[in-house]
C-alpha cells in the first residue's frame, strides 16, 4: 500500500461485526458510521485525494516561501475541511464507537507498506542529521536547523513506532 493509504487508514475503522466507521478528527472527536459500502469506498477516495492536496499544496508553496505561505495554505485546507465535515456529518449517524492513538496508529502501520515506512525512517534520519549539521555549521540558519531536526525527529519517533506496531501485528497474525 502506499504513503496516503496509510494516512487515510488512521481515520477510519472497522469493527468486529462489519460496520466501518469515520473517524473526522482522529483520535480527538466521536466517530460516524458510514451507511453502505459505496458510501465508504467514496469518502476514503475524497479524504486520500484531500490528503495529496494538502501535502502538495504545503510542498508547492513552500518553494515561493518557506515560512508564511505553506501555513496560509494548510490554514486554507483546514478551513475547507470543516466546511466540508460541516457539510458531510450531519448525513451520517453518529457512532458510539470510539478510536483509540493505538488503534490508529496500527491501522497506519498495517496499511503503509514495510518498504515506506523504512524509507520514510530513512529519509527522516537523514533530515534530523542534516538539520544538526545546520545548527553547528551555519549559526545564521539556527531556526532552520532548530526545525528540522524537531520536525524530522518527530517523525523518526512515529515511523520507528509504525514500523513497531507493524511487526508486532504481523507476528500476531502468523
Amino acid at each position: 500500500m502506499g504513503y496516503f493509504e496509510g494516512l487515510t487508514s488512521g481515520s477510519f475503522k472497522t469493527t468486529k461485526d462489519g460496520r466501518k466507521h469515520f473517524f473526522p478528527w482522529g483520535v480527538l472527536g466521536g466517530g460516524y458510521t458510514i451507511a453502505t459500502e459505496w458510501d465508504y469506498q467514496l469518502l476514503r477516495r475524497q479524504v486520500k485525494t484531500y490528503l495529496i492536496v494538502v501535502l502538495a499544496a504545503v510542498i508547492l508553496t513552500g518553494m515561493y516561501d518557506p515560512y508564511r505561505a505553506p501555513l496560509a495554505a494548510a490554514a486554507v485546507l483546514v478551513c475547507f475541511y470543516c466546511v466540508w465535515m460541516w457539510r458531510v456529518l450531519p448525513r451520517m449517524e453518529r457512532s458510539s464507537e470510539g478510536l483509540s492513538l493505538r488503534e490508529s496508529m496500527t491501522s497506519q502501520a498495517r496499511a503503509h507498506g514495510p518498504v515506506v515506512l523504512w524509507t520514510l525512517e530513512i529519509a527522516s534520519i537523514i533530515f534530523v542529521i542534516s538539520g544538526v549539521a545546520i545548527l553547528l555549521f551555519d549559526p545564521g540558519s539556527r531556526l532552520t536547523g532548530l526545525f528540522c531536526t524537531a520536525f524530522f525527529g518527530m517523525c523518526a519517533a512515529k515511523i520507528g513506532r509504525l514500523i513497531v506496531l507493524r511487526r508486532r501485528n504481523s507476528t500476531a497474525q502468523a
